[in-house]
Formats: C-alpha cells, sequence, structure tokens
C-alpha cells in the first residue's frame, strides 16, 4: 500500500473541503454586503465585501464582488480606490456591461471625461438594451450635456425613459437637455415629471436652465 499517495489524496481532498466552505462563507458575507448596501450603509457594506475576499468564493462572481467594492468606495467619494476595483472587475471579465458603465461613472465623477466616454462607448458594445442599460444610457446623456451636445444627450435619454417612465434623474437630464435644444415646452414638462418623482436637486436644474436662457 502506498501511503503517500493515500496522505496526499487525503490533504487533496481536506483542501478541496476548505475551499468550499471558505467559498461558501464568502457567498454568504457577499450577500449580506448586498443587503447593507441596498439600504445605504456603504461603510459596512465595504467592510463586509472585503471579508467576503478574504474568504473565497464558491459561485458568486468574484468580477461581480470587484464591482460592488468599487460601488462602496464610489459612495464613499474615493474614487481612486473605486476606479481599482472597478479596474480589477473588468481583468477577470472584459466584457462586464455593468463594469465597464461603472468605471464611466466613477470617471466623469472624477471629472475625467475622456476616460468615461471610452469606457461607456466599451459598454455600448455589450449593451443589453434592456433595464440593465438604463444607468449607461443616463450616464452618456449627462455627459453630453456635459459636453455641450443636447440632441446626442436628448438620444440617450429619452432610450432611459422608454426602459422605465419613473426615474427622476432621466427627466431632470431631459429637462437641461431640452432646454439647451430649444425645446422649452418639452424642458418644462420633463422638469415637472422630474418634480412630481422626487428628484431632490431641482434647484440645480432651474439654476442650469436658467443660465442656458441668459
Amino acid at each position: 500500500m502506498n501511503f503517500r499517495k493515500i496522505i496526499a489524496a487525503v490533504l487533496t481532498a481536506s483542501f478541496a473541503v476548505s475551499l468550499a466552505a471558505c467559498g461558501s462563507s464568502g457567498d454568504k458575507l457577499a450577500r449580506q454586503g448586498e443587503e447593507q448596501y441596498s439600504e445605504g450603509n456603504y461603510s459596512q457594506a465595504l467592510s463586509i465585501f472585503l471579508d467576503a475576499e478574504k474568504s473565497g468564493l464558491k459561485n458568486y462572481k468574484i468580477e461581480e464582488l470587484y464591482s460592488c467594492i468599487g460601488n462602496c468606495y464610489f459612495q464613499l467619494d474615493d474614487y481612486d480606490k473605486s476606479i481599482e476595483y472597478q479596474t480589477k472587475c473588468l481583468e477577470e471579465n472584459p466584457e462586464y456591461f455593468d463594469g465597464w458603465v461603472n468605471l464611466g461613472v466613477t470617471y466623469r465623477q472624477s471629472g475625467d471625461n475622456e476616460k468615461a466616454m471610452s469606457c461607456y462607448e466599451v459598454a455600448l458594445n455589450y449593451d443589453p438594451e434592456n433595464g440593465a442599460s438604463l444607468q449607461l444610457y443616463v450616464s452618456l446623456g449627462a455627459l453630453y450635456i456635459e459636453l455641450g451636445k443636447p440632441i446626442s444627450a436628448i438620444n440617450y435619454l429619452e432610450k432611459a425613459e422608454k426602459i422605465s417612465k419613473d426615474v427622476p434623474d432621466v427627466y431632470a437630464y431631459l429637462a437641461i437637455a431640452y432646454a439647451m435644444a430649444l425645446e422649452p415646452e418639452k424642458s418644462d414638462t420633463a422638469f415637472s415629471k422630474a418634480q412630481s418623482l422626487g428628484y431632490p436637486n431641482m434647484s440645480e436644474v432651474q439654476e442650469q436652465i436658467n443660465k442656458i436662457g441668459e
């Protein structure tokens, strides 16, 4: 009897069981992190997600975990760390649509519109053209407003509106884009819709529209 082979087999089996248990623990932590994130507890969610990364994953996809960690850093205004983890996400899965959108949003928020646009253009290659696309279209609309291109902004924001008619950001940006495109009636309608849906920064939207009319 070859005891070396038996010991090696036992150790291999034990290691596999340990990994499976470890991965299961990481999966559970990742789900807990999602719950905390959905409740707006971003610091707690981040801590849990980082513990999940250390514990290892079994079924939860690593690129999704990295994206979640990046989103937490984004919400905590740490854009460098957000970019780091969204980049790690895309290194794991270069075709991950949400990762490209999230990375683009982070670049835009940090003031790098050129890199943001590059990310959005890649995301469009993997665009599912369903509910998941809404954030991409809103982000593109917002970016084109910043670039002074209202027609392009309207194109993407109207696509977002077709996906969902109850997202206040869509109508807030449409109000600005329509005003820039010299369509005041559409701007007023979009403004009222954003207000009725509870968009929190209506004074800022009104201020931007007023500047267009000056």
